[in-house]
């Protein structure tokens, strides 16, 4: 049975050849002290599971970012702004006056009018389309990978918004 000493200092030590460990290069990596040396444990289906999950994860924080209608910087909440246009559109199918005092991202607040309000819940309803149509593309390519560093390059897009 080879045996890993660790040293006062933090490093460790092979007992069998009396060599330092060197620092584990990734999360990926089993130490063989037989053989005295780190094995990259990966495998292409392993790196296109963590690569789906990071897009994922991406997805989501573009699905709650910031996103413009008509000049206006605006969070995505998906609850209050679906709520308020559908408010928006029952006042103005019903022919009823609609107004709705609504606070963007930088903080200042816009007056907006039904049309305006049912225009934010679609302006909202393409950026999460957007988000979706982006995740659906990187997972094709995810699956279209041959290799460990095709997986690993596929990012998702920078932000358009600021």
């Amino acid at each position: 049975m080879e045996t890993i000493i660790s040293n006062s200092d933090g490093t460790h030590t092979n007992e069998r050849t009396g060599k330092i460990v060197l620092p584990q290069p990734s999360v990926h990596h089993i130490y063989d002290a037989k053989a005295d040396l780190w094995i990259d444990m990966k495998t292409l289906a392993s790196v296109k599971a963590s690569t789906w999950e990071r897009i994922k994860q991406a997805r989501t924080e573009a699905e709650c970012s910031d996103f413009i209608c008509n000049g206006g910087v605006y969070q995505a909440n998906k609850e209050n702004i679906s709520c308020a246009a559908q408010l928006a559109l029952q006042a103005q199918t019903a022919g009823k006056p609609y107004s709705i005092d609504w606070t963007l991202s930088d903080n200042t607040v816009v007056t907006l009018d039904a049309a305006a309000m049912i225009a934010v819940g679609a302006a909202l309803a393409e950026h999460l389309s957007v988000a979706f149509a982006i995740a659906r593309d990187l997972r094709e390519k995810i699956a279209a990978t041959v290799s460990i560093e095709q997986a690993d390059a596929i990012q998702w897009p920078a932000s358009e918004v600021a």
